[in-house]
């Protein structure tokens, strides 16, 4: 059986980058419709990160399973 390895995520601090300059723009602007709409972007962003954190801790288990497994099956082979 071919197990198919995992992608992993892309780079996400610009995007949480973009969250936090959001934000200090939302704190200083007195439109509130611009800050609902820059809210929204931000909590976008956010979210982005949130699943492309998920995606990084099941790539992590992914190799750390896969390599545990080869060693476990090395050390039964040398030690017989």
């Amino acid at each position: 059986m071919i197990i198919k390895k995992p992608v992993v995520p892309e780079h996400v601090c610009p995007y949480v980058d973009m969250a936090v300059e959001l934000i200090e723009n939302m704190m200083v602007q007195e439109d509130k419709n611009w800050r609902k709409s820059q809210g929204i972007m931000a909590i976008a962003l956010l979210e982005h990160v949130r699943v492309s954190a998920e995606k990084l801790r099941a790539s992590s288990q992914f190799w750390y399973d896969r390599n545990k497994k080869e060693i476990v099956n090395k050390s039964k082979t040398q030690s017989t």
